[in-house]
């Protein structure tokens, strides 16, 4: 049975546990795959944010440069 390390806690679990026994942390085993969707979405919405105002104050920019 595999174990891993509780992100609270940093005590032994099993990777099926429901719950960590002993800081009771909800799905130990899930704490890192939850983690890592919410930094992704994070860094969606900073590289969005980079396109649009590269889009919007550069792109115009660009065109008045060319068209003079």
């Amino acid at each position: 049975m595999p174990l891993v390390n509780c992100p609270l806690c940093e005590n032994q679990v099993s990777h099926r546990a429901q719950a960590c026994p002993s800081c009771g942390e909800p799905d130990p085993n899930r704490y890192h795959t939850r983690n890592c969707w919410l930094g992704r979405l994070f860094w969606l919405c900073v590289w969005s944010g980079i396109i649009a105002a590269s889009w919007l104050w550069v792109a115009p920019w660009l065109m008045n440069q060319f068209t003079s």
